[in-house]
């Protein structure tokens, strides 16, 4: 029975990291907590292990399709992976119930954007006109989305959000990436601040091995799938389907 709902855990997953870039922790954490009876450090540590495997591949399906772009966002990664750690060693002394109020708060205003934007067929960034390139950031930008990454690093090691939605919203309203592009490098982004914070819990011994392999193997293949066929469906269905997973878990980290 526990084989099955590691399997089921792990489909669900690839399906949401595949299609919005979104973390584990939306299904991981509250499955094992909830369901399997693990401690909540334990189902942090794991629900980061397995966004580590999965995000690298989706990343890679979206860069097979020139959907990952790095040059810009170097300062946001470096600045996840940093505030990740900071993030493991508050996880250990304060509580986290404000964090995740603040974090539910934002996702549920961050749905309406995207489902105003799905629902009037619009695109989420204005792109530049045709022949123009689009404008570099300046230093106030790239320092604010520096500084962004340091937060979603400290969020990922307190609460298991590896910062998926978070790097989305970093890349399409900071550095102005294009829905796909941002989907794409945000998963990538999401996998090294995972990576950091899963090494943190693997250090204090706080990851489910069992869960881990048998989550992370179901969830690369779906989520492999998913991010492959996301890329040729109409965008506007992609946007609308990212802002009913951000108002989801908005509400969940409010109710819990």
């Amino acid at each position: 029975m526990d084989i099955i709902v590691y399997l089921i855990i792990g489909l669900i997953t690839g399906a949401l990291t595949g299609f919005s870039g979104a973390s584990a922790v939306v299904i991981v954490v509250p499955a094992l907590t909830l369901g399997m009876h693990i401690p909540f450090r334990t189902a942090v540590g794991t629900s980061l292990a397995v966004d580590v495997v999965t995000s690298v591949t989706v990343a890679w399906s979206y860069a097979r399709q020139r959907h990952v772009a790095f040059n810009k966002g170097a300062l946001l990664m470096g600045g996840a992976m940093a505030g990740a750690q900071t993030g493991v060693i508050l996880s250990h002394h304060i509580p986290t119930a404000w964090l995740t109020v603040a974090f539910g708060i934002f996702m549920v205003a961050m749905s309406w954007n995207f489902l105003s934007h799905a629902w009037r067929n619009i695109p989420l960034i204005t792109p530049p006109p045709a022949g123009q390139a689009p404008k570099p950031p300046n230093w106030k930008v790239v320092a604010a989305v520096s500084a962004w990454g340091f937060l979603i690093g400290n969020i990922s090691g307190l609460i298991g959000a590896s910062g998926g939605i978070l790097f989305l919203v970093a890349l399409l309203y900071g550095l102005r990436y294009p829905l796909r592009t941002a989907i794409g490098t945000g998963t990538a982004a999401m996998a090294l601040s995972a990576l950091s914070g899963a090494l943190g819990y693997g250090w204090h011994h706080e990851i489910d091995v069992i869960g881990f392999l048998l989550i992370g193997v179901i969830a690369v293949i779906t989520g492999y799938l998913v991010a492959h066929y996301a890329q040729g469906i109409r965008e506007r269905y992609q946007v609308g389907g990212t802002g009913l997973l951000l108002f989801a878990v908005g509400v969940w980290m409010l109710v819990h």
